[in-house]
């Protein structure tokens, strides 16, 4: 079960006057514990397929500049601050053989345009590393899974959500099944995985993602594997593509914080407590 979030600002102000009281007691239930997970929307890796079979350096070039367009484009922003907190958790992570798994952008927060502003700037300087061989997508989708921190069984990433979301950007088929690997992401806590099918073979590799890699846990939300040529068209595709993931955990609603929801039992038992 994931970790229930910090509520947003201004809830206790339309609470009763009992409640202020009780707020002396939250630290010792454990608040001051969290203080340091900051709470988003929604947290979002970038899986980035980088093996020599897939995208030369022109057009891994050209992707992260697709990247940078799309995180700072109006369409993806007012996604990104539709939601409770108004910002969102990325990070992006390249994978290849097995052995390489390799964080390019680590987590940072988005909520704005300047944050926004310096996630393009990494992205549109980033270096292709090196892997040969074919790329290893069920080593990629464990390593991306356990990034997400305490709600899908791993260390703290400092931040905290209701939605994890992988979103996969593939130019080669992977070597071997990534579908066991799939499903014990979706049952650790990944709530959708995402793919954009890259290059001349991207058909093909869309066809082997949507039935290998893809899924969602989120009722009604259906996974997509999608293609775009490596151009001018790859900076719509990804917008498309990272402004429909966003807007899952923008919409998605906050669970209740277990602390406040002692707090309230307290409230009505000490009324109860005067009634008599």
């Amino acid at each position: 079960m994931k970790p229930a979030l910090p509520q947003p600002r201004g809830l206790l102000s339309s609470l009763p006057p009992l409640f202020p009281m009780l707020s002396l007691g939250i630290a010792t239930l454990g608040l001051n514990g969290q203080a340091s997970a900051i709470a988003v929307d929604s947290e979002l890796v970038l899986l980035v397929d980088v093996t020599q079979s897939g995208l030369n350096k022109k057009d891994f070039g050209s992707l992260m500049d697709s990247y940078a367009s799309s995180f700072t484009s109006s369409e993806v922003l007012r996604s990104i601050q539709s939601g409770t907190f108004g910002r969102i958790a990325v990070s992006m992570m390249f994978y290849g053989n097995s052995s390489v798994q390799e964080v390019g952008i680590p987590w940072m927060s988005i909520g704005n345009a300047t944050e926004a502003a310096q996630f393009a700037a990494l992205a549109s300087n980033i270096s292709k590393p090196f892997s040969n061989g074919s790329a290893d997508i069920a080593s990629a989708l464990t390593a991306a899974t356990l990034s997400f921190g305490k709600e899908t069984g791993g260390l703290s990433n400092g931040f905290e959500s209701n939605v994890q979301i992988i979103d996969v950007a593939a130019a080669s088929t992977p070597g071997g099944s990534g579908q066991a690997a799939r499903d014990a992401a979706l049952q650790s806590g990944v709530d959708l995985i995402n793919a954009i099918a890259l290059g001349n073979k991207a058909t093909a590799i869309a066809s082997y993602f949507s039935t290998d890699v893809i899924g969602s846990t989120l009722s009604g939300v259906a996974a997509t594997s999608t293609t775009s040529p490596v151009n001018t068209l790859l900076t719509a595709a990804l917008t498309t593509e990272i402004t429909g993931s966003v807007s899952m955990g923008a919409s998605a609603v906050p669970e209740p914080h277990t602390a406040l929801a002692l707090m309230t039992g307290l409230g009505f038992m000490l009324i109860l407590r005067r009634r008599s």
